[in-house]
């Protein structure tokens, strides 16, 4: 699969979440609410797992470190820092911070990973972010990013952990996406799972039929079938360029609230999706061959 299509893809179901959580945020906590997902989405890909030959069922015994790694810094701290930080964060602050991610990504590859970037990455990152701000910054402007120091922090923190499990992914790079992402799922629940009855005491949890619904589709879809393709998309482009898909996921989110909740869409945030669109130009060398030329 193209993989602009691919990234499109992973943003666009990630992108859907947020509907589906809005149906059930109110009566699941947080924590609750991920370690759930990590469950099913665990399941799901056990099941996929089941169709697959028993050579690609296979994992190198080196793999499973890297499991419990990439479950601790992609879903279960970052989830938790998220959940405090938005108690006094704006939301449209958190998505400032956590689109983030890839400027820590490409730091991280630069200062410990001793991978080289080039002019263009660089660019497309810079007007990515820009376009972040452009898309998420409040009417009130700086005044609510002092509001909670500590808040910003944890958002900044969640942000650095997406982009170290982004690298650390490029280290499943034999066997199956579902398998490793299976065992990454799994692994991330029974972590998470006692946080939230500890923290959340998930035990008292009241949902309604519908909700069990919409928590199976986050669970199989925004989890277990994303994450599969996550994974496939980092080791056939990288960490960095899979790191794009927090930049489209809000573009995505506000064109599905614009359509189905009928929100409003203000100048500045059009400018904004316009903005990120146009960092991805800056990815692709054939095209940057192309403009130079001209």
């Amino acid at each position: 699969m193209n993989k602009y299509l691919l990234l499109l893809l992973i943003s666009g179901i990630w992108g859907s979440q947020f509907f589906f959580i809005a149906l059930v945020i109110e009566n699941v906590g947080v924590i609750t609410l991920s370690a759930i997902k990590a469950c099913i989405g665990g399941i799901c890909l056990l099941f996929f797992g089941l169709f697959l030959s028993k050579a690609e069922r296979k994992v190198p015994r080196s793999y499973y470190k890297w499991y419990i790694i990439i479950a601790f810094f992609e879903v279960v701290l970052p989830f938790v820092f998220i959940a405090q930080g938005q108690k006094s964060v704006p939301s449209s602050i958190a998505a400032v911070l956590i689109g983030m991610v890839p400027i820590f990504t490409i730091l991280f590859l630069l200062a410990f990973f001793k991978r080289k970037s080039t002019r263009p990455e660089i660019t497309s990152i810079l007007f990515g972010f820009a376009g972040i701000v452009f898309l998420s910054w409040p009417t009130q402007g700086i005044q609510d990013l002092s509001n909670s120091i500590q808040g910003n922090i944890l958002m900044i923190l969640a942000a650095m952990s997406f982009g170290l499990s982004l690298i650390f992914m490029e280290k499943l790079n034999e066997g199956s996406s579902v398998i490793h992402m299976r065992n990454v799922l799994l692994i991330a629940s029974a972590l998470l799972i006692p946080l939230s009855l500890l923290l959340e005491q998930s035990f008292k949890m009241d949902i309604a039929r519908s909700q069990s619904i919409y928590l199976a589709i986050l669970g199989i879809f925004h989890a277990g079938v994303v994450y599969a393709l996550f994974n496939r998309l980092i080791r056939q482009e990288g960490a960095l360029f899979t790191s794009y898909s927090n930049y489209i996921v809000p573009v995505i989110g506000m064109i599905l609230g614009f359509f189905f909740l009928h929100e409003a869409l203000s100048i500045h945030q059009l400018i904004g999706m316009g903005i990120i669109m146009l960092s991805l130009v800056f990815l692709d060398e054939k095209i940057i061959i192309k403009l130079k030329r001209k």
